[in-house]
């Protein structure tokens, strides 16, 4: 195990995630009042920019008052009661109901089929020369809402008006410490490199050049989370590997453990491994491969879309038995979706669900840069048949809920998964093996991660277990731009937060063509 000043390296606080806001399952759960705007044909941003931005997302105007109420009571860990429907057609019927929060920054509901999502509320102001953020766990943004047979789209705000939730402040803006934009040079990483071979045998390090020269912001920028925080100061006393390497330390967010589920007690786990192959790739199914090539996402905070891109893209072909079917374009969620920051940062589940309200498009419509801006290339004929994802889910039903045993069956049964974790200073000098840091053991009702990567397949080697997956750091990276990780202890949280969805023929495509066809007004224009 590194020292635990090194592992900060990659490891600012992650006090603020995308939008510089904190609110927790036990804050939101209890009953809300959803004041819903006059729905339409047409799904619209409801004022968010694309992609979305934290400087501007507190200014987006409320929903109308006037308009209809819909009351829901959401319970631990993800049930809802409709308590009422406010006489809307949209929440009638039997649907599927629950509910999720989505990280820390926000929550879906399901209520009688149809859906409901909107971040929690935040104010951004100055104090004391520096920004601050108050998190108001009981309301929402502007959020949005469609029926089930997604006939009908608008927008809503959400007020809790069960008990009461206090708000938090802190600061999203805190000043920099000296050296978090100076470049680390070959020699830092080469003694962190050399230190990682002597203290460790289950996997090897070696230096990446691309990461010579880059500062620590830019190295943390790669982790998918824009932060505020330095990653590493190394006092130049120990630049010897011999006697380590020493960092600043950085105090970890704290996090309630209301809700606490063990990953270390997973009762399906070992009938799951004894029912199931002994090793899966999707890399190679019977000589087949269902996978994109590893693509480097650059200096673009993109790793959230490139790993959901590539599974929707994998299960498209897994579905069509199409190996060489196109894959989807990253650059179209990444600049045009509102529920994420572009290359500052998302998350999978919102990419999913994106993919899911809006649609894909193909590759060769908007091809992936890491500056870029929202537009697409291709007419109506060249976007070919419309597709879009469907089913969007946190495998285990909701945030929190999944286990080693679930993340096994929908990876063997339905395809490559996309999981996050909280890495470690080590990864990025992983150069093969199986790689295996400080074990999670619980998952808490809120869990720190920053990465997300394409789970692709599962194996052991020497009794072993371990998790085989893509990253989108290049192919000169780790084992030809994959590594293995241990399997079944949680490792860096990789198994607290799987995210799945499914891909569907959409022969409507209304949302996805009325939104490119915008598109190329605002270009024309």
């Amino acid at each position: 195990m590194l020292p635990r000043a090194m592992r900060g390296l990659l490891l600012a606080v992650l006090a603020f995630a995308d939008l510089p806001v904190h609110c927790l399952r036990h804050q939101v759960e209890g009953d809300w009042e959803f004041t819903v705007g006059a729905g339409s044909a047409q799904r619209t941003s409801c004022g968010h920019l694309r992609p979305d931005s934290p400087d501007t997302q507190h200014l987006v105007a409320e929903v109308d008052s006037s308009t209809q109420k819909v009351s829901v009571a959401l319970g631990n860990p993800n049930t809802v009661t409709l308590i009422n429907g406010g006489g809307l057609p949209l929440v009638a019927g039997n649907g599927e109901s629950s509910w999720t929060m989505i990280y820390d920054e926000g929550f879906e509901v399901k209520a009688n089929g149809a859906n409901f999502f909107a971040f929690s509320k935040f104010e951004l102001f100055e104090k004391d020369g520096a920004k601050t953020n108050v998190s108001h766990c009981g309301d929402t943004m502007v959020g949005w809402y469609h029926d089930a047979p997604r006939e009908t789209w608008g927008c809503f705000v959400g007020r809790k008006v069960s008990a009461a939730v206090a708000t938090s402040a802190s600061p999203s803006a805190p000043e920099k410490t000296e050296g978090y934009d100076a470049p680390l040079g070959q020699d830092f990483h080469q003694n962190a490199a050399n230190h990682l071979n002597l203290i460790q045998t289950s996997w090897k390090a070696s230096v990446q050049s691309k990461f010579a020269g880059k500062s620590p912001r830019e190295l943390n920028k790669m982790m998918g989370i824009r932060r505020s925080h330095p990653i590493s100061s190394m006092h130049a006393a120990e630049s010897d590997a011999a006697k380590g390497l020493s960092f600043l330390n950085v105090a970890n967010t704290e996090a309630t453990t209301n809700g606490m589920k063990s990953t270390a007690y997973d009762p399906d786990l070992k009938s799951k491994e004894e029912n199931l192959p002994k090793s899966l790739d999707w890399r190679d199914m019977s000589g087949t491969s269902f996978l994109e090539p590893v693509i480097d996402q650059g200096d673009c905070g993109s790793c959230y879309i490139v790993s959901t891109m590539r599974m929707l893209s994998a299960r498209n072909k897994i579905r069509l038995k199409q190996p060489d079917a196109f894959p989807f374009s990253i650059d179209f969620p990444l600049y045009c979706s509102e529920y994420n920051q572009g290359c500052d940062g998302g998350y999978a589940f919102m990419a999913t669900k994106w993919g899911e309200d809006v649609g894909l498009v193909p590759a060769t419509c908007a091809p992936y840069t890491a500056e870029g801006k929202c537009h697409v290339t291709c007419s109506d004929e060249e976007l070919g048949t419309p597709v879009r994802a469907a089913n969007h889910r946190y495998i285990g039903g909701y945030y929190g809920g999944s286990t080693a045993s679930a993340i096994m069956d929908e990876l063997h049964d339905n395809g490559p998964v996309v999981v996050s974790l909280e890495p470690k200073s080590d990864l990025m000098y992983y150069s093969g093996g199986i790689y295996e840091s400080t074990p999670d053991e619980v998952h808490q009702e809120w869990e720190r991660v920053d990465h997300a990567v394409l789970l692709v397949g599962y194996g052991e080697e020497n009794g072993k277990k371990y998790w085989l997956l893509q990253n989108s750091w290049g192919p000169e990276w780790g084992e030809g731009g994959f590594f293995r990780m241990a399997r079944g202890i949680n490792d860096s949280g990789v198994e607290s937060i799987a995210v799945a969805a499914d891909v569907v023929d959409d022969p409507r495509g209304t949302n996805v063509k009325t939104f490119v066809s915008q598109l190329g007004k605002v270009a024309a224009a």
